[in-house]
């Protein structure tokens, strides 16, 4: 019906349609063309950020044992700094070294990423106990050597150690690490007693390692051997004296 009351005005629509400029009826027939399409929203591809990651190649840790110490702490052509961290299990740490030993291990990465780090050593006193021995080591500590360049004419060029004895309460890797980074180490005289690996005078004159092998054999005779030890040599001394006076 509504239809119908439209067909009257067809031919006026033509008419005006035909006014309009060709160029802004195709326009119109495109707006409309798009109007019906649906919107697409644009895809932005995501942008990885990449960041470049240096790889830090940690450094060598050397082990000390009786058969390598002496070559690793002899002087060279420049100078060199050593830091040996000494630990043990439960016969010679008493099982306080766990802590340590991870606190260690995770220093390794600021040191290996610090250029101006010594080289690291590592003492087990566990299974090289004649070298704890001959130095007098406790565990857990940080030995470090301050080794000066050889000289031509300087048989025994002085070596600085410093021991530095760790607090196992509250130590972090942190705490190793500024050892090396504060010089904490310098806080703490050189040491300078018989037992210094280098210095000493048993050092000096090949003594060292025999007298850790008698430190390691008396501290392996059993604490109940020790006190039957004494009280035979306590009741002989007694026995002689009372007969003594007896003939008296």
């Amino acid at each position: 019906m509504r239809f119908i009351q439209l067909l009257p005005l067809l031919p006026a629509l033509a008419a005006a349609q035909e006014q309009v400029p060709l160029g802004d009826r195709v326009q119109g027939w495109f707006n409309k063309a798009k109007s019906y399409l649906p919107t697409a929203t644009p895809v932005i591809p995501a942008v990885e950020k990449l960041v470049d990651q240096k790889k830090i190649q940690q450094k060598t840790v050397t082990q000390f044992n009786l058969s390598n110490w002496q070559s690793l702490l002899e002087p060279s052509s420049e100078p060199q700094d050593w830091m040996v961290y000494i630990t043990g299990g439960n016969k010679t740490c008493s099982g306080r070294c766990g802590e340590a030993d991870k606190s260690f291990n995770q220093s390794l990465l600021l040191l290996s990423a610090d250029p101006t780090s010594p080289n690291l050593g590592y003492l087990d006193c566990e299974s090289n106990k004649v070298l704890c021995s001959m130095w007098a080591a406790g565990c857990p500590s940080v030995y470090y050597f301050k080794i000066p360049e050889a000289r031509l004419g300087e048989d025994h060029p002085v070596v600085d150690l410093h021991t530095v004895w760790l607090n196992t309460t509250g130590l972090t890797s942190d705490t190793i690490y500024k050892i090396h980074s504060e010089k904490k180490y310098e806080e703490i005289p050189p040491y300078a007693g018989p037992f210094h690996p280098t210095n000493s005078w048993l050092a000096q004159n090949g003594l060292l390692v025999p007298a850790g092998y008698v430190l390691y054999a008396v501290g392996a005779v059993p604490s109940w051997l020790v006190m039957v030890g004494i009280s035979f040599f306590s009741r002989t001394v007694m026995s002689r004296r009372v007969g003594g006076g007896a003939r008296a």
